[in-house]
């Protein structure tokens, strides 16, 4: 232990702006300082670093059109928090590596909760805010509170957005070739989802606009048939009988001739098999419908398990699995025993909407695109 008034030096770095953001691992650090006991004596043995988090806070610096447009509302603020709008303004100056930020206070809640305000953060870095982080936003909070209001931190309720799409292009009139078509769309599209064009919570993702910035990708693209689709991270608890609700809070498809949900591979305690999920084809006369469990044989065909797996309501856009039997989740495909759950909106070329704590994300990476010659 160190003793009372120790003095300690520490030599750290200053990263420029995001780089040093998604660090983690024993393997990421090395001690490169010394190590002296009590009395001065060297310590031979080698310390290990560890972090609690993956690095996360760093941001690059606010460009005019943000300070143009925040600089009003700070004055406003006037160093005390009151409305959902000073509440934003302040938590940004103490916490500046925000993507997004939603205030709301809880008796705006369907059951009222006075003297509560909530607030809901998605970092520029990560999915969402660790424990300490959000502890510091508190604490860094108190000098501004009017009365004893309660501060709430929540998670962002995370909807990605896909593209499937088919581009045709004029090989004409370009010497580039279908992967470099490719290329261009997927650039295109993620200058797209960095903009402010794409509203984060309370926004839409625009059919329309995808559509047209695809189309402006390059000057041989001559047309595109796009579909928008909708995925949720659903969080296995591993090896833990659990029941899960997945909401894309957006109507979904019905369709009577194939499913239009389905799951990423995961496994059961005890058994090798990958087993998926999704919903049984629907008649239009019906906005229930049930989930079944399936694997795929040898040959690539479906065997389905369970054929009472979950139930969806396509009007709320729930799923809901393990709510009749909870189910024991050992494993999954994709790290971090993630279950990706995608599904498409009820009408094939409507905009995707983001209500309350929703927060929508364009996801490009793992977006389906495809070029053709016209």
């Amino acid at each position: 232990e160190l003793a009372d008034g120790a003095i300690i030096h520490v030599t750290y770095v200053v990263s420029n702006g995001e780089v040093a953001n998604g660090i983690r691992g024993e393997n990421a650090f090395v001690f490169r300082g010394s190590v002296y006991d009590y009395f001065g004596g060297a310590v031979s043995d080698k310390p290990i670093v560890t972090n609690v988090s993956t690095s996360n806070g760093g941001s690059s610096i606010e460009s005019v059109p943000s300070v143009k447009f925040r600089a009003p509302k700070s004055y406003a603020a006037q160093n005390r928090c009151v409305t959902p709008s000073d509440y934003e303004t302040i938590i940004r100056t103490i916490y500046p590596g925000i993507d997004d930020m939603y205030v709301y206070g809880g008796e705006t809640l369907e059951i009222p909760e006075y003297g509560r305000v909530y607030v809901v953060i998605k970092p520029t870095s990560g999915e969402y805010l660790s424990n300490s982080t959000k502890n510091y936003i508190k604490k860094s909070l108190e000098p501004f509170r009017i009365a004893s209001l309660d501060i709430v931190m929540e998670d962002p309720e995370i909807l990605y957005v896909e593209a499937e799409s088919t581009v045709f292009y004029d090989e004409q009139t370009t010497t580039k070739d279908s992967t470099a078509i490719i290329a261009d769309v997927k650039s295109t599209l993620t200058d797209f989802s960095n903009s402010d064009i794409v509203a984060r919570f309370g926004g839409s993702v625009r059919y329309s606009r995808i559509v047209g910035a695809i189309d402006d990708a390059d000057d041989s693209i001559t047309r595109n048939n796009t579909i928008l689709r909708m995925r949720k991270n659903m969080v296995a608890l591993e090896n833990t009988a659990a029941t899960y609700e997945v909401c894309f809070n957006n109507p979904l498809r019905i369709d009577n001739t194939r499913s239009v949900v389905y799951s990423t591979g995961f496994m059961f305690p005890n058994d090798d098999i990958v087993y998926y999920f999704k919903n049984e084809p629907q008649s239009l006369d019906s906005d229930e419908g049930r989930i079944y469990l399936f694997y795929f044989d040898e040959f690539n065909e479906e065997v389905i398990v369970n054929k009472d797996f979950g139930t969806i309501d396509y009007i709320k856009g729930e799923i809901l699995i393990g709510f009749q039997k909870s189910v024991t989740i050992s494993s999954t495909t994709l790290a971090n025993n993630i279950i990706e759950v995608r599904s498409y909106p009820l009408e094939m070329g409507q905009d995707i909407n983001g209500k309350g704590t929703i927060y929508l994300s364009f996801d490009v990476s793992k977006s389906t695109i495809a070029a053709l010659v016209d």
